[in-house]
């Protein structure tokens, strides 16, 4: 699981899990808060980084998506929005930075 702002180091060839951890931020919201819907969106030089099979895990208090390829040399900025099962729902993101090089 990742925090937000970290920065990854990933191979280009690697296809890989990421995710965030929300548990600690919905326990702040009240009791019995989850996670209802999940979705990633990369910003970068190029398309070349992509994302698959995201899900919500453990709990609905978990988010997931796979990463594959991505440019040598280039960094890029994966965000995860989430909306949860409050009333009224309540929506916020985090992000983390992918630099892709050789290991």
């Amino acid at each position: 699981m990742r925090k937000p702002g970290d920065l990854i180091t990933k191979d280009p060839t690697a296809d890989e899990p990421v995710g965030f951890d929300w548990s600690g931020w919905l326990t702040d919201l009240g009791m019995g808060n989850i996670i209802v819907t999940s979705t990633w969106t990369i910003a970068g030089p190029d398309a070349v980084l992509t994302s698959h099979d995201p899900t919500i895990i453990t709990g609905a208090v978990k988010t997931q998506v796979y990463l594959a390829a991505g440019t040598p040399g280039k960094r890029y900025e994966v965000t995860n929005r989430i909306l949860t099962n409050s009333a009224p729902p309540v929506t916020d993101e985090r992000s983390f930075k992918v630099l892709v090089q050789n290991r």
